[in-house]
């Protein structure tokens, strides 16, 4: 990947953010358990293009905060609490990798620390994140299935699996939804056999998308996709009388209310492809016409 510096930002950041993409790799594995949760089409733009992809350090600022996160924590770590640990597992024929933000063994504790929004973090309370079961039961699964030489010697059974989110725009108006500055979030625990049927199945899309073939697009749910709305709106007021999922249910919604003087198409939009994938952005994705 090219850095460029398109803000003038400190040297020294620069250098850290540079620093922290030259160490980041997968070391000794296939895949990272990042990269296996996530779409194959993204694994092999990645394969393809990396060398030709530009991305300025303000975008990767976050991501150096998380790896400050991982320096404080492994110096006031205590005995028995093991920080950026990196566990290796074989499925396959393919080795999965991961590093695990916190184990505490004596009480079978899996810890992933996250910089995260007020608006993710009241999300995930209510409705949960999957992305995130995804993630903590994979590291789950690289622990207790690690290869020799990686992972936690004698680790016992991993029982309780947490996210603990750092609110990063958390203020006192976000008292009043009930959220903390930092919030530990309870990840459910999937069955043995349902965690290996998932990398079994990770596996074989990843194992599909090795050729020079590019693999099919991106599921809505990868591409983050929100649907097309249609909005009731009056004259003199912004926001929405109703928002629907058709133009027909607005209609109707309009005629039975007896309010509203017309409605407004909201296009839906593919919001990872549109503002978040460097390789859409750049030109380098294939389906990026039709995200």
């Amino acid at each position: 990947m090219k850095l460029t510096n398109k803000l003038d930002l400190p040297m020294p950041l620069y250098r850290a953010v540079e620093w922290q993409n030259a160490h980041h790799s997968v070391g000794k594995a296939d895949l990272s358990c990042t990269q296996l949760i996530d779409a194959p089409l993204i694994a092999w733009l990645r394969r393809q293009y990396s060398d030709q992809l530009e991305e300025d350090v303000s975008e990767r600022l976050w991501h150096l905060y998380g790896t400050l996160m991982h320096s404080i924590l492994e110096e006031f770590a205590a005995e028995g609490e093991h920080v950026e640990t990196e566990a290796i597992a074989e499925v396959e024929g393919f080795r999965v990798s991961g590093h695990i933000d916190l184990v505490v063994t004596a009480d079978g504790l899996l810890q992933d620390y996250k910089f995260t929004s007020s608006w993710t973090v009241k999300s995930a309370k209510a409705e949960g994140k999957v992305e995130w079961d995804r993630q903590l039961n994979v590291y789950r699964f690289l622990l207790e299935n690690a290869v020799e030489g990686s992972g936690i010697p004698h680790l016992p059974k991993v029982q309780k699996l947490q996210i603990v989110a750092l609110l990063r725009d958390w203020g006192p108006r976000h008292e009043r939804d009930g959220l903390k500055p930092v919030e530990v979030i309870e990840v459910p625990l999937w069955s043995e056999a349902g965690v290996m049927e998932y990398v079994c199945d990770r596996i074989q899309l990843h194992k599909a998308a090795q050729g020079d073939t590019p693999p099919p697009i991106c599921t809505p749910e990868e591409r983050w996709t929100t649907p097309t709305t249609f909005a009731v709106m009056k004259k003199g007021r912004q926001s929405a009388l109703k928002v629907c999922d058709s133009e027909t249910a607005a209609q109707d919604w309009m005629a039975v209310n007896k309010k509203g003087e017309w409605i407004e198409e909201r296009p839906g939009q593919n919001k990872r492809c549109e503002s978040y994938c460097a390789f859409g952005k750049q030109g380098f994705c294939p389906y990026q016409t039709a995200s």
